[in-house]
């Protein structure tokens, strides 16, 4: 239906019969009916009536339905009262179509529009004000794993809100305060370990002074287990181990009898089963302090050989520590090569011969063959009875 048609107007005719007062006026027009067909309205009441109605302020805006197609189609239709004329003007438009003359279908497109870009602007700032909390935060959790994996130096930057850079100023100073308590820590450590190795080589040196003839003996075969340990690829935290090890391989010579361990000569059967029993002796006495535990192979089974004829237990092969098999091999290079109550010291090529004899049998061949390459290279050198290294 046109404008035209909305704007439409219908003549009441004269002295029409009313319905009472009390009732509302009601008008049913065919909005598809052309425009000298509409249905003419009863308006007004006859004489007094029609003065009543015309001072009247009656209901004019109405909403009703109409069937078309078999459904039933939305309306809105008004009409206005003329009444010097008795005549009446009459309009009506499918509901839609009213709207869209209102502007309310633009409007809410409009209003879709707004709340779509007011939407998007909600979104791109709660991510830029989610991003600029987040990072911050991150970076904080980053510092916090470095320092979990021992990185003390790690800090975080200082940026971000007020309480997240408080924060941060917070973990900063924590950190510096744990990587202070750690240096601390650290030299505390140093200390304590140079104690102890400082009581260990005190301890090897007390035990060489029982016999004028081993003096030095036990640093020198720490210093040759060491440099064979390091031709062999060993790490370093086994590399001090065996130092330690060899320091006090000896230490169970505490508990043998000065006679024997002094005696000039050859020992007898059962002085040398007495001599036998250093290694377990010293093992026991090292057992106790658990800082230990891990060099006692050393102490113990330095006189075990690889074929199995050895001491205390007779093991051979891999049954026998890699630590105790260095010490065993620079435990005999220092006792051929040097003055011993039984024997003159060898020079260093000699002895060499004697324990290249032996691979196989008494030391393991990956061992001599480690000594053999040192000497050859010049780290162990003999001067007299004393060794550079």
């Amino acid at each position: 239906m046109t404008f035209r048609h909305a704007a439409a107007l219908a003549l009441v005719g004269w002295y029409l019969m009313l319905p009472p007062l009390s009732q509302t006026v009601r008008f049913e027009v065919d909005y598809k009916a052309p425009l000298n067909s509409w249905q003419i309205m009863r308006a007004f009441d006859k004489a007094e009536a029609c003065e009543d109605y015309r001072n009247h302020e009656l209901e004019t805006l109405r909403r009703f339905t109409v069937q078309e197609n078999g459904q039933q189609a939305e309306m809105v239709g008004t009409y206005s009262t003329i009444p010097d004329l008795n005549w009446a003007v009459v309009a009506q438009r499918s509901l839609d179509k009213a709207r869209e003359d209102a502007g309310v279908t633009e409007l809410n497109a409009q209003a879709l529009k707004f709340v779509l870009v007011v939407t998007f602007a909600a979104l791109i700032l709660g991510y830029l004000f989610a991003v600029g909390i987040s990072t911050p935060i991150r970076a904080l959790a980053a510092s916090t794993r470095a320092i979990s994996r021992g990185d003390f130096r790690q800090r975080t930057p200082v940026q971000g809100a007020a309480e997240i850079s408080e924060l941060a100023e917070t973990f900063n100073s924590m950190a510096g305060n744990i990587e202070e308590f750690v240096e601390q820590l650290k030299q505390a450590a140093a200390e304590n370990h140079d104690l102890f190795l400082g009581s260990i080589r005190m301890l090897a040196a007390a035990i060489d002074e029982k016999d004028p003839y081993t003096r030095g003996h036990s640093g020198r075969v720490a210093k040759y287990a060491v440099i064979v340990g390091q031709q062999l690829g060993l790490p370093a935290p086994e590399l001090d181990k065996i130092r330690i090890s060899a320091l006090l391989h000896d230490v169970g010579k505490i508990g043998v009898d000065d006679q024997v361990l002094k005696k000039p000569g050859k020992l007898t059967p059962e002085e040398f089963g007495l001599m036998k029993q250093h290694p377990l002796k010293g093992a026991n006495i090292m057992r106790p302090v658990a800082q230990l535990k891990e060099m006692i192979p050393g102490i113990e089974l330095h006189h075990e050989h690889v074929d199995g004829g050895g001491y205390p237990h007779g093991l051979s092969g891999d049954a026998i520590p890699m630590m105790a098999r260095i010490i065993a091999v620079v435990d005999t290079l220092d006792a051929m090569t040097t003055n011993r109550p039984y024997q003159s010291g060898m020079d260093l090529e000699f002895a060499m011969n004697k324990i290249l004899t032996l691979a196989g049998t008494k030391f393991d061949p990956a061992v001599v063959d480690a000594l053999d390459q040192t000497v050859r290279a010049g780290k162990i050198r003999l001067t007299a009875v004393l060794v550079e290294v």
